[in-house]
């Protein structure tokens, strides 16, 4: 597992935002009124479409995820708190199921171009891990044509059999335009059911399919509700915003011309009225702005449901044992901007007072694409990866084969006896690995951020040494032209200048110190993930890429020489020829 710490430290989004490419296609008002370039599709019976965003994380193999914060940290007094323990503020992880060899031709076509292969790490080749997320909101059109396939396929004998389409109503294209409410969890998992099951039967060419589908031991795709992981990392913005943005309250807002948008031009939800007795109403999918990584009306309109229930959360950041009700997700329409943020979830009963499956007006769902976590075509590449990383925790650790507490613990068990003191011992030896898995994800992410921050300050030092020679230059001119308080003013400008660069500098060399405490391995399996994500971002990204490379060089000429000459640094990081 790898935390994703390659991301900026502090928000650069204005530079990192990925860009879409390709032309735009055009608009289709019933089931993609916002289309983008690299938007995905399935069919749906009766010629409807159902339209997907993908999102990914970056690794090396199959048990590699992506860990993040779920929930909110909400401090006493913030709107909110009273109900933080709702949120549940807690780390996560999230992992795609799809490479892109899973995918069919036409997805590859799309995405292969923005999604190629990352260059070599020590360890292998990153590669993007996917999974597919609806963009809209299911419709009130979506889900009857679903639903007018039920009986169909319900009959297995039958799996050809045709059955007549719903008539859409005269002059309703609002309403079917609409995020279906009003229905319970059990019937979000009937359409995804009915679905899967049509998609199967009608369109199997395609789905994706892993590990070359059931035919050669992987698995077909099918349709689900997303888990809590997984919406909320797309809804905070997914790969496309970096580790500051995705912790916060809500996704970057950008505008084109610069700055942050209100969130009403994102979201519907009831604004503060001050008695104009103005009430919110449901809104037709595509109404508003999408969120960074294209997913329109996460926050606000209709809330969503999820596959897994209710577990609250203890103070530790650890889930309760007790399990609850279903999830409900994003807030909705009728609830106050306060009440908005990606974190945030609601418990609701599977049954209301008489026994019936509750129901929302406020409630419908989005659905994910999933697939197999272990199909038999991967057992024994995931056995092998299960063993490596139980393997190789120490090793990242710098606990050599003597060292390594869980090792020497393993031979004892092996020479152990007394199954009671056996199965003590085993207990141990898990908890023990689990502790040291912890330490190497968190060493992992350490390095990743000093490796991020030392190509910030290396981009900020060669701008204060620009604005240092500007300013030079001035004070020649001033002390020409005889402007003695201009040529002071000058004076004290550059030496604070000179002092502020120097302080960014004695940062940068300490970084450089600071990576030489860990393993080259993981020094360089970070840099490579620093680079795959910077060089999918605009200008800013790929200058830091370039940043990056230097400070790699710097570390590696550091851990021969034991030490850093900050002069030759300094003339490294300002000189073009050698940035």
């Amino acid at each position: 597992m790898f935390d994703g710490g390659f991301w900026p430290f502090i928000g650069l989004a204005a530079g990192l935002i990925a860009a879409t490419a390709g032309a735009q296609p055009a608009p289709d008002p019933l089931f993609n009124p916002k289309p983008l370039a690299d938007d995905l599709e399935l069919p749906l019976p009766c010629g409807g479409k159902m339209v997907f965003r993908y999102v990914y994380i970056l690794g090396k193999g199959l048990l590699d995820d992506q860990s993040f914060n779920l929930g909110y940290p909400f401090s006493e007094g913030e709107p909110g708190y009273r109900q933080a323990f709702l949120a549940g503020h807690r780390s996560g992880a999230v992992a795609g199921q799809f490479l892109l060899e899973d995918l069919p031709p036409t997805w590859r076509t799309t995405l292969g171009p923005m999604l190629k292969r990352p260059s070599a790490s020590p360890d292998g080749p990153l590669q993007p891990m996917l999974y597919f997320i609806a963009k809209y909101e299911v419709t009130d059109w979506q889900y009857r044509l679903v639903l007018s396939q039920a009986e169909a396929m319900s009959t297995a004998s039958n799996p050809g059999a045709s059955v007549g389409c719903p008539s859409p109503e005269s002059g309703a294209l609002a309403q079917q335009r609409l995020p279906k409410v009003n229905l319970s969890w059990f019937d979000a998992l009937r359409f995804t059911e009915i679905y899967s099951q049509w998609l199967a039967r009608h369109a199997r060419d395609r789905l994706p399919a892993t590990a070359g589908g059931p035919e050669k031991g992987g698995s077909l795709a099918f349709i689900r509700l997303p888990s809590e992981a997984e919406w909320e990392f797309a809804a905070r913005g997914g790969q496309q915003v970096n580790h500051q943005e995705l912790e916060d309250r809500l996704f970057p807002r950008k505008l084109e011309s610069g700055g942050e948008g209100p969130l009403s031009d994102w979201a519907v939800y009831q604004p503060k009225t001050g008695g104009s007795g103005f009430t919110a109403r449901l809104m037709p999918i595509g109404s508003k702005r999408p969120n960074p990584v294209g997913l329109h009306d996460v926050i606000g309109n209709a809330a969503e449901m999820i596959l897994e229930p209710f577990h609250l959360v203890r103070g530790s950041g650890r889930a309760h044992g007790a399990t609850g009700g279903f999830i409900v997700k994003g807030g909705n329409y009728v609830e106050g901007e306060d009440a908005l943020l990606t974190g945030m979830r609601r418990e609701y009963p599977f049954f209301d007072n008489n026994g019936a499956p509750r129901r929302n007006e406020t409630t419908g769902f989005r659905v994910v694409i999933a697939t197999l976590s272990a199909p038999n075509a991967r057992s024994q590449t995931l056995l092998d990866a299960w063993k490596q990383e139980d393997g190789n925790f120490a090793a990242l650790l710098n606990l050599d084969a003597i060292e390594n507490p869980a090792q020497r613990l393993d031979v004892i068990i092996k020479a152990t006896m007394d199954d009671q003191q056996k199965k003590a011992l085993i207990a141990v030896n898990a908890e023990l690995k689990r502790a040291i898995g912890q330490l190497a994800e968190q060493q992992k992410n350490t390095v990743a951020n000093l490796i991020q921050s030392a190509a910030l300050i290396a981009e900020t030092i060669k701008n204060y040494h620009g604005r240092l020679r500007d300013l030079q230059e001035q004070l020649q001119l001033a002390r020409q032209t005889g402007k003695k308080q201009d040529a002071a003013d000058y004076e004290v400008t550059i030496a604070n200048g000179n002092k502020a660069l120097r302080g960014a500098l004695a940062i940068y060399v300490d970084n450089i110190a600071s990576c030489i405490d860990y393993p080259d391995s993981v020094v360089q399996e970070q840099a490579t993930r620093v680079r795959e994500d910077l060089g999918r971002k605009e200008v800013l990204g790929r200058v830091l890429v370039r940043r990056t490379d230097l400070f790699i060089n710097h570390v590696g000429n550091y851990r021969k020489a034991r030490k850093a000459d900050p002069d030759q640094v300094l003339n490294d990081i300002v000189n073009p020829t050698r940035s």
